[in-house]
Protein backbone atom coordinates (compact mmCIF):
# COMPACT_ATOMS: atom_id res chain seq x y z
CA UNK A 1 0.00 0.00 0.00
CA UNK A 2 1.65 3.40 -0.85
CA UNK A 3 1.51 5.99 1.72
CA UNK A 4 -1.13 8.72 1.72
CA UNK A 5 1.68 11.46 3.23
CA UNK A 6 3.86 10.22 0.61
CA UNK A 7 5.24 13.54 -1.98
CA UNK A 8 4.12 14.05 -5.90
CA UNK A 9 7.92 13.03 -6.43
CA UNK A 10 7.49 9.72 -4.46
CA UNK A 11 3.75 8.72 -5.85
CA UNK A 12 5.11 9.09 -9.54
CA UNK A 13 7.64 6.15 -8.47
CA UNK A 14 4.80 4.10 -8.38
CA UNK A 15 2.75 4.68 -11.47
CA UNK A 16 4.62 1.82 -13.39
CA UNK A 17 6.68 0.57 -11.17
CA UNK A 18 4.55 -2.30 -9.18
CA UNK A 19 2.00 -4.90 -9.60
CA UNK A 20 2.06 -6.32 -13.47
CA UNK A 21 3.40 -3.98 -15.56
CA UNK A 22 5.92 -6.40 -16.85
CA UNK A 23 3.17 -8.44 -18.24
CA UNK A 24 1.47 -5.28 -19.75
CA UNK A 25 4.99 -3.93 -21.16
CA UNK A 26 4.82 -5.66 -24.89
CA UNK A 27 1.71 -3.71 -25.08
CA UNK A 28 3.70 -1.38 -25.29
CA UNK A 29 6.25 -2.26 -28.06
CA UNK A 30 4.27 -1.21 -31.50
CA UNK A 31 4.91 2.40 -29.50
CA UNK A 32 8.44 2.01 -28.85
CA UNK A 33 9.29 0.99 -32.61
CA UNK A 34 7.23 3.98 -34.15
CA UNK A 35 8.89 6.02 -31.98
CA UNK A 36 12.16 4.56 -32.33
CA UNK A 37 12.04 5.46 -36.65
CA UNK A 38 10.36 8.92 -36.33
CA UNK A 39 13.32 9.31 -33.91
CA UNK A 40 15.60 8.71 -37.20
CA UNK A 41 18.39 7.43 -34.98
CA UNK A 42 21.40 6.91 -36.41
CA UNK A 43 24.14 4.25 -35.29
CA UNK A 44 26.98 6.05 -32.86
CA UNK A 45 23.76 8.40 -31.89
CA UNK A 46 23.61 8.98 -28.31
CA UNK A 47 20.05 8.28 -27.21
CA UNK A 48 18.74 8.75 -23.76
CA UNK A 49 15.89 7.15 -22.14
CA UNK A 50 13.83 9.17 -19.82
CA UNK A 51 11.48 6.82 -17.38
CA UNK A 52 12.91 3.46 -19.22
CA UNK A 53 10.72 0.96 -16.88
CA UNK A 54 11.98 -2.82 -18.55
CA UNK A 55 13.77 -1.39 -20.98
CA UNK A 56 12.24 -1.65 -24.29
CA UNK A 57 13.14 1.47 -26.23
CA UNK A 58 16.59 1.64 -24.76
CA UNK A 59 16.61 -2.14 -26.25
CA UNK A 60 15.36 -1.21 -29.32
CA UNK A 61 17.38 2.09 -29.61
CA UNK A 62 20.88 -0.01 -28.75
CA UNK A 63 19.61 -2.41 -31.64
CA UNK A 64 19.38 0.56 -33.26
CA UNK A 65 23.06 1.07 -33.25
CA UNK A 66 22.91 3.76 -30.60
CA UNK A 67 25.10 4.30 -27.49
CA UNK A 68 22.30 3.94 -24.78
CA UNK A 69 21.75 5.14 -21.07
CA UNK A 70 18.31 4.21 -19.59
CA UNK A 71 16.90 5.98 -16.80
CA UNK A 72 14.17 5.62 -14.06
CA UNK A 73 13.10 6.29 -10.73
CA UNK A 74 12.46 2.87 -9.73
CA UNK A 75 15.58 0.52 -9.03
CA UNK A 76 13.21 -2.55 -9.72
CA UNK A 77 12.54 -1.54 -13.08
CA UNK A 78 16.15 -1.05 -13.33
CA UNK A 79 16.81 -4.27 -12.36
CA UNK A 80 14.51 -5.60 -14.91
CA UNK A 81 15.91 -3.48 -17.56
CA UNK A 82 19.49 -5.14 -16.84
CA UNK A 83 18.20 -8.59 -16.86
CA UNK A 84 16.14 -7.81 -20.46
CA UNK A 85 19.30 -6.28 -21.57
CA UNK A 86 21.34 -9.28 -20.51
CA UNK A 87 19.05 -11.62 -22.02
CA UNK A 88 19.46 -9.68 -25.60
CA UNK A 89 23.27 -9.64 -25.10
CA UNK A 90 24.25 -6.04 -24.34
CA UNK A 91 26.40 -5.60 -21.79
CA UNK A 92 26.89 -1.86 -22.85
CA UNK A 93 24.14 0.17 -21.92
CA UNK A 94 24.23 1.95 -19.28
CA UNK A 95 21.39 2.46 -16.95
CA UNK A 96 20.82 5.30 -13.88
CA UNK A 97 18.64 6.06 -11.28
CA UNK A 98 17.05 9.45 -11.63
CA UNK A 99 14.42 11.99 -11.75
CA UNK A 100 12.55 13.51 -15.09
CA UNK A 101 13.09 16.74 -13.71
CA UNK A 102 16.68 16.76 -12.35
CA UNK A 103 18.51 14.88 -15.14
CA UNK A 104 21.82 13.58 -13.39
CA UNK A 105 23.33 14.28 -16.65
CA UNK A 106 25.23 17.23 -18.69
CA UNK A 107 23.09 19.28 -20.87
CA UNK A 108 24.00 19.06 -24.69
CA UNK A 109 24.76 15.15 -24.02
CA UNK A 110 22.52 13.70 -26.29
CA UNK A 111 21.71 13.21 -30.03
CA UNK A 112 18.26 11.58 -28.64
CA UNK A 113 15.95 12.00 -25.97
CA UNK A 114 13.26 9.31 -25.69
CA UNK A 115 10.23 9.17 -23.29
CA UNK A 116 7.74 6.40 -23.55
CA UNK A 117 5.02 7.46 -20.94
CA UNK A 118 7.93 8.34 -18.95
CA UNK A 119 8.63 12.18 -18.16
CA UNK A 120 4.68 13.21 -18.45
CA UNK A 121 3.63 11.93 -14.99
CA UNK A 122 6.63 14.08 -13.85
CA UNK A 123 4.41 15.97 -11.05
CA UNK A 124 6.46 19.41 -12.65
CA UNK A 125 5.42 19.68 -16.44
CA UNK A 126 8.13 22.84 -16.77
CA UNK A 127 10.86 21.38 -15.37
CA UNK A 128 10.72 17.99 -16.74
CA UNK A 129 10.19 19.58 -20.41
CA UNK A 130 12.95 22.03 -19.62
CA UNK A 131 15.20 18.93 -18.73
CA UNK A 132 14.59 16.88 -21.90
CA UNK A 133 15.63 20.40 -24.46
CA UNK A 134 18.45 20.79 -21.31
CA UNK A 135 20.10 17.43 -22.00
CA UNK A 136 19.70 17.47 -25.47
CA UNK A 137 22.37 18.81 -28.23
CA UNK A 138 21.36 21.86 -30.92
CA UNK A 139 19.86 20.05 -33.54
CA UNK A 140 19.14 16.78 -31.63
CA UNK A 141 15.03 15.25 -31.19
CA UNK A 142 13.10 15.12 -28.41
CA UNK A 143 10.37 12.39 -29.05
CA UNK A 144 7.81 10.93 -26.73
CA UNK A 145 4.49 9.65 -25.91
CA UNK A 146 1.89 10.67 -24.08
CA UNK A 147 -1.72 9.35 -23.04
CA UNK A 148 -4.43 11.24 -25.03
CA UNK A 149 -7.14 12.50 -23.24
CA UNK A 150 -9.28 12.78 -25.35
CA UNK A 151 -8.97 8.51 -25.94
CA UNK A 152 -9.54 5.56 -23.54
CA UNK A 153 -7.50 6.90 -20.59
CA UNK A 154 -9.23 10.66 -20.64
CA UNK A 155 -12.58 8.58 -20.23
CA UNK A 156 -11.25 6.53 -17.69
CA UNK A 157 -9.88 8.96 -15.40
CA UNK A 158 -13.23 10.96 -15.83
CA UNK A 159 -14.81 8.39 -13.92
CA UNK A 160 -11.89 8.09 -11.65
CA UNK A 161 -12.74 11.66 -10.74
CA UNK A 162 -16.39 11.06 -10.50
CA UNK A 163 -15.58 8.31 -7.84
CA UNK A 164 -12.54 9.87 -6.00
CA UNK A 165 -13.52 13.04 -4.06
CA UNK A 166 -9.86 13.66 -2.58
CA UNK A 167 -6.58 12.55 -4.60
CA UNK A 168 -2.80 13.15 -3.46
CA UNK A 169 -2.40 14.33 -7.07
CA UNK A 170 -3.82 15.50 -10.10
CA UNK A 171 -5.06 12.63 -12.27
CA UNK A 172 -5.40 14.47 -15.20
CA UNK A 173 -2.51 16.23 -15.25
CA UNK A 174 -0.03 13.93 -17.30
CA UNK A 175 -2.69 13.54 -19.79
CA UNK A 176 -1.60 17.73 -20.34
CA UNK A 177 1.29 15.98 -22.56
CA UNK A 178 -1.31 14.24 -24.68
CA UNK A 179 -2.30 17.80 -26.13
CA UNK A 180 -0.22 19.70 -28.96
CA UNK A 181 -1.23 23.05 -27.62
CA UNK A 182 0.45 22.47 -24.09
CA UNK A 183 3.19 20.68 -25.79
CA UNK A 184 4.05 24.06 -27.63
CA UNK A 185 3.86 26.08 -24.58
CA UNK A 186 6.10 23.59 -22.96
CA UNK A 187 8.56 23.42 -25.56
CA UNK A 188 8.47 27.13 -27.31
CA UNK A 189 11.22 27.93 -29.44
CA UNK A 190 12.35 24.95 -30.67
CA UNK A 191 13.25 24.76 -34.13
CA UNK A 192 10.74 21.85 -35.44
CA UNK A 193 7.56 20.21 -33.57
CA UNK A 194 5.38 17.44 -35.19
CA UNK A 195 2.43 15.67 -33.74
CA UNK A 196 1.10 12.19 -34.91
CA UNK A 197 -2.49 10.49 -33.03
CA UNK A 198 -1.91 7.16 -33.01
CA UNK A 199 -3.17 4.06 -31.56
CA UNK A 200 -2.36 1.23 -29.42
CA UNK A 201 -4.48 -2.40 -29.21
CA UNK A 202 -3.92 -3.80 -25.49
CA UNK A 203 -4.86 -7.48 -25.80
CA UNK A 204 -7.19 -8.35 -23.33
CA UNK A 205 -10.39 -11.27 -23.39
CA UNK A 206 -12.52 -8.66 -21.75
CA UNK A 207 -12.48 -4.98 -20.75
CA UNK A 208 -12.75 -6.36 -17.01
CA UNK A 209 -9.15 -7.93 -17.75
CA UNK A 210 -7.45 -4.85 -19.06
CA UNK A 211 -8.83 -2.58 -16.26
CA UNK A 212 -7.97 -5.08 -13.45
CA UNK A 213 -3.78 -4.55 -15.16
CA UNK A 214 -3.97 -1.12 -16.59
CA UNK A 215 -5.85 0.40 -13.27
CA UNK A 216 -6.01 -1.97 -10.31
CA UNK A 217 -2.95 -3.35 -9.94
CA UNK A 218 -0.43 -0.99 -12.34
CA UNK A 219 -0.80 2.10 -14.87
CA UNK A 220 -1.15 5.61 -14.44
CA UNK A 221 -4.59 5.55 -12.15
CA UNK A 222 -3.06 2.79 -10.29
CA UNK A 223 -1.66 4.84 -7.09
CA UNK A 224 -4.83 6.48 -6.70
CA UNK A 225 -7.35 3.14 -6.68
CA UNK A 226 -4.64 1.98 -4.04
CA UNK A 227 -5.67 4.24 -1.59
CA UNK A 228 -9.89 3.02 -1.87
CA UNK A 229 -10.12 1.15 1.23
CA UNK A 230 -14.26 0.87 0.51
CA UNK A 231 -15.33 -2.37 -1.09
CA UNK A 232 -18.84 -1.07 -2.01
CA UNK A 233 -17.10 2.15 -3.42
CA UNK A 234 -14.25 0.43 -5.53
CA UNK A 235 -16.86 -2.05 -7.17
CA UNK A 236 -18.95 0.99 -8.02
CA UNK A 237 -16.20 2.61 -9.69
CA UNK A 238 -15.21 -0.70 -11.93
CA UNK A 239 -18.56 -0.91 -12.89
CA UNK A 240 -18.73 2.27 -14.62
CA UNK A 241 -14.94 1.84 -15.86
CA UNK A 242 -15.91 -1.18 -17.69
CA UNK A 243 -18.93 0.62 -19.57
CA UNK A 244 -16.73 3.15 -20.52
CA UNK A 245 -14.09 0.83 -21.69
CA UNK A 246 -16.35 -1.03 -23.79
CA UNK A 247 -16.87 2.14 -25.83
CA UNK A 248 -13.12 1.52 -26.72
CA UNK A 249 -12.98 -2.81 -26.82
CA UNK A 250 -13.32 -4.75 -29.81
CA UNK A 251 -11.85 -8.08 -31.41
CA UNK A 252 -10.74 -8.61 -27.79
CA UNK A 253 -8.51 -5.87 -28.31
CA UNK A 254 -9.35 -2.44 -26.16
CA UNK A 255 -8.01 0.57 -28.30
CA UNK A 256 -5.72 2.88 -26.58
CA UNK A 257 -4.92 6.51 -28.13
CA UNK A 258 -2.01 8.31 -27.56
CA UNK A 259 0.06 11.40 -28.97
CA UNK A 260 3.80 10.82 -30.62
CA UNK A 261 5.46 14.28 -30.36
CA UNK A 262 8.62 15.04 -32.28
CA UNK A 263 10.92 18.08 -31.67
CA UNK A 264 14.01 19.71 -32.79
CA UNK A 265 16.07 21.41 -30.16
CA UNK A 266 17.43 24.45 -31.22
Amino acid sequence: MTDPTESGEQSARHVWSAGRYPAMAPNMLPAIARLINVAGIDPGNRVLDVGCGTGNAALTARRAGAAVVGLDLAHDMLDLARENASLAGYDDITWLAGDAETLPVPDDAFDVVLSNFGHVFAPDSTRAGAELRRVTKPGGRVCFTAWSPTGVVGDLTEVLTDHVADSPSDPWSHLEWGDPDFVREQFAGVADCSFQRRLLEFRYATPHHFWREFAEESGPLSPVLRRMDDDDARAALRRDAVAALEDWFGDNAVRVEYLQVRAVVD
